[in-house]
């Protein structure tokens, strides 16, 4: 199925369908899911994994988890057991995955970010790893995430810092947050910093509260808000990006576009606005054939208009002033 086939760097992926960091474990359950159905496996290009912490985390309190009308609010807040435990007893679970596999990473500080690259870099033994994501854009954590993805300046110094500590054959994708006023400010910020491809967009900061008890459902009080709420806010910083950022519209600098995908129509929508390739993550929890769903709709796409799916990144800005039929 060549016609679905992308790039991200020097990275080819015979699909432009990926895992969500925040919804696809480490080493658990969702990987076994994986290995056990071809299928859902066939469909992806890449599996990203839940993000990795210098130090093991315990994360937030409970409740951790709320459902909305539109989507999902979570807090989990970086639960993980560190990168040494995931180097030594969760990493080698992917080796023989047959997909390139991307691991999200974050810190308090940049130096931390610099240290976790540095572990997996100087540990992978066996090169299973093909990418590291900077999540410089988690709303659920105390210290970093969000306010470092707010800030240009914090954004340049951490994506520098990993890059210095990456071996080069790794691809470098920073994870912009949404919770901006403009995304292209932390967007320059990380390619002049050297990352090699963007992604976005993190969930969007919300809250629900018991009316009731008078009190906030989540225990952490506030926290990301994913699902098809999101996907509007999605796509329109894939567009804003693409069309105002020279390195993202030559394609430089590809993007990944994540937030609120649902179904086959949902990843065209990234993918015209400019995304080389598409992260799905709450929807899996619905519907657990959703990646195979998106591939055969993709597919069937293209090949009723005879296209690649690479010939319609950003096809969407094509129609600024005239009229395309696509």
């Amino acid at each position: 199925m060549k016609e679905l086939e992308t790039t991200i760097k020097n990275l080819k992926l015979k699909s432009p369908l990926m895992t969500a960091s925040g919804t696809s474990g480490h080493g658990g359950e969702e990987i076994d899911r994986l290995q056990v159905n071809r299928k859902m496996k066939a469909s992806l290009g890449a599996f990203v994994t839940k993000g990795i912490t210098i130090e093991p985390r315990e994360g937030n309190p409970e409740v951790r988890i709320v459902e909305t009308r539109t989507g999902l609010l979570n807090s989990i807040g970086l639960q993980n057991q560190g990168v040494e435990f995931f180097v030594q007893n969760e990493l080698p679970g992917l080796l023989n995955f047959e997909l390139p596999i991307i691991v999200n990473i974050s810190g308090s500080t940049a130096e931390e970010y610099a240290r976790v690259a540095s572990y997996l870099s100087e540990n992978d033994t066996c090169e299973i790893i093909s990418g590291i994501e900077i999540n410089v854009s988690c709303p659920n954590i105390e210290k970093g995430g969000v306010a470092f993805g707010a800030d240009p300046r914090e954004v340049r110094r951490i994506v520098t810092s990993v890059r210095r500590n990456t071996d080069p054959r790794i691809l470098i994708i920073t994870k912009l947050t949404p919770n901006v006023t403009d995304i292209t400010l932390p967007a320059r910020a990380a390619i002049e910093a050297g990352t090699d491809a963007l992604s976005m967009i993190n969930t969007v900061r919300g809250m629900a509260i018991d009316v009731d008890t008078c009190r906030p459902l989540l225990g952490n009080k506030t926290g990301g808000l994913s699902g098809p709420a999101i996907k509007p806010v999605g796509v329109l910083m894939v567009y804003e990006c693409f069309r105002n950022i020279p390195e993202c519209y030559n394609r430089d600098i590809p993007i990944i576009g994540i937030g609120g995908v649902s179904n086959w129509r949902d990843a065209l929508e990234y993918i015209m606005a400019g995304a080389t390739a598409v992260g799905v993550g709450t929807a899996w929890f619905v519907n657990p054939h959703i990646f195979t769903d998106i591939r055969s709709g993709m597919r069937a796409y293209v090949k009723k208009r005879g296209v690649r799916i690479s010939e319609l990144i950003g096809k969407a800005h094509e129609a600024e002033g005239d009229s395309v039929n696509c």
